[in-house]
């Protein structure tokens, strides 16, 4: 389950896009009976939680919220919150060349991949779309393809 709170109104059809790649990206992950929060807000909002949270004055595109730690045997039926900034990936999906949707899908599994308990190395100013390559970065990358396979024509 897909909960999602509006914090900064998004274009038609970014809602019905989100939910298909997260849904396809959950199942991916096989956590497809478990639930999720996507938060999408703007910029200041997500500097604030970036600033309270990691002591970094600066927005960014997506946080992640887990509500557990990874190899604990419980997993609990939320796993967390994925806060996505539509300003930040509105200018992200501008310089890709593709649609905001696109984008946020991308941030949505993203945001996923990390909730279920996987990190990567620092990549500043490299998104893993645009070429981080290596083994921490191959299941980011997975995630990815299961969320773009599951976009509806056109985004």
């Amino acid at each position: 389950m897909i909960d999602l709170i509006v914090r900064k109104t998004p274009p038609a059809g970014l809602r019905t896009a989100l939910r298909a790649s997260l849904t396809a990206a959950m199942t991916h992950f096989g956590v497809q009976a478990r639930e999720v929060t996507v938060v999408l807000v703007g910029d200041r909002t997500i500097r604030a939680l970036k600033r309270e949270h990691w002591g970094e004055d600066a927005a960014t595109d997506v946080l992640s919220f887990p509500t557990w730690e990874p190899g604990d045997p419980f997993m609990p039926p939320h796993l967390g919150d994925i806060v996505i900034s539509l300003d930040t990936a509105a200018r992200q999906a501008g310089a890709r060349g593709h649609s905001l949707s696109r984008e946020v899908a991308l941030l949505a599994s993203h945001g996923l991949t990390h909730l279920v308990g996987h990190d990567h190395p620092h990549a500043e100013g490299l998104g893993f779309e645009e070429g981080a390559t290596g083994e921490d970065w191959a299941v980011f990358h997975a995630a990815w393809d299961a969320a773009r396979a599951a976009l509806p024509a056109g985004v």
